[in-house]
């Protein structure tokens, strides 16, 4: 007996000393050694030097052309992108396409590079890196995920282009046990590698409402992972826009759609700048039904003047952006309808005359 309980001391004691060691950390600690730490330098629009984050959209609006023509910039050192400032200073990149055969790749990036100077083709022959043929489609076993890794490491890129989430995790991401076992893994395989990782990802169907945050598959669990999300979209009556959908780093600005085409050389052209809000005027359903078109439209505006700081929105506000404007997205007397619908069901309050906020929201969170 007494040897025993000797024993489950010991025992007792080395589980102790196994035990994690408990550091409670001071605030104002880590604030200072962040603050030695030099500030990262964007790449790109709100993208930081060692961030994650998506270009995520439904099929076909060319996010794989788009996240090509941004790696290629980077790594010939381009000092500017689709009206967006970069370092000019040439990077390695490489870009890790899980979806297309190296053909397809091949062919539209030999389009891409046909463009450049002689100058420019020498940075993209020693910056831009791909995958071999026989690199994994899927990563279903963590031997994939380790050479995913190892390949990253090996390469010695600062930035690296992942296509796509999809072909990253097993199951559908917007069941979250998928999408935990998918950040899990990302997070400790890639994440920690400290590179600049740029994902593409796909959004939820439907193109009936300006994109947003909530379109990007598996958005609850998936948005807590990654630091900025943009979006592309399809315009319903003809062509596409960007936009940014989410930001850590920058203040967000998701009311913008940025529209572009992609050129017969396979390279993303600007083409203007637009409120997105105002490129979604359909009419009216002629079933029956009640149309909350417009009142949809108002209330995803009034909640992204919210994200932007400006909780109280006025009427004027709102005649300027759907009465008031050159596509003229509602009448006068349809604005004030849909304001009052969003009212008597509880989604907006008024605060006082001409001024309303988001109901749905108190304190920062939602009710």
């Amino acid at each position: 007996m007494f040897k025993i309980r000797i024993m489950k001391e010991e025992n007792i004691s080395l589980n102790e000393e196994d035990k994690r060691k408990v550091v409670v950390v001071r605030a104002i600690d880590q604030i200072n050694e962040v603050q030695k730490e030099p500030k990262p330098n964007l790449i790109w629009k709100g993208i930081p030097e060692g961030s994650t984050g998506l270009i995520t959209g439904v099929a076909k609006t060319g996010k794989t052309t788009f996240a090509e023509n941004l790696a290629i910039s980077i790594a010939i050192g381009k000092k500017s992108f689709f009206n967006g400032t970069l370092s000019g200073v040439p990077k390695k990149v490489l870009f890790v396409n899980l979806e297309e055969s190296y053909r397809l790749r091949g062919w539209r990036n030999a389009k891409q590079i046909s463009k450049l100077t002689t100058k420019e083709v020498e940075l993209f022959t020693e910056n831009y890196l791909t995958i071999p043929k026989d690199f994994p489609q899927f990563l279903n076993t963590e031997d994939d995920w380790d050479y995913l890794q190892n390949y990253i490491v090996k390469s010695e890129a600062e930035v690296v282009f992942i296509d796509s989430l999809t072909h990253m995790c097993i199951g559908e991401i917007e069941r979250s046990s998928v999408a935990q076992q998918f950040v899990q893994k990302f997070k400790s395989n890639i994440s920690s590698l400290g590179k600049t990782v740029i994902v593409i990802h796909h959004n939820i169907k439907g193109n009936e409402r300006p994109i947003d945050q909530d379109s990007i598959a598996g958005s609850r669990v998936i948005l807590q992972t990654f630091e900025y999300a943009y979006g592309f979209a399809n315009i319903p009556t003809g062509g596409n826009y960007a936009c940014m959908l989410n930001n850590k780093h920058v203040p967000k600005d998701d009311t913008t759609a940025v529209l572009y085409k992609v050129n017969e050389d396979g390279w993303v052209e600007y083409l203007e700048s637009k409120n997105k809000f105002n490129l979604y005027n359909k009419p009216l359903k002629s079933d029956g039904r009640v149309d909350s078109t417009n009142p949809d439209l108002i209330y995803k505006y009034i909640q992204s003047q919210g994200s932007q700081g400006s909780l109280v929105v006025t009427t004027d506000k709102l005649m300027s952006e759907f009465v008031q404007n050159n596509t003229r997205v509602m009448s006068k007397d349809t604005l004030f309808k849909s304001l009052n619908k969003l009212e008597i069901n509880g989604k907006i309050k008024k605060q006082g005359k001409g001024k309303y906020i988001n109901n749905e929201v108190g304190n920062g969170e939602r009710k």
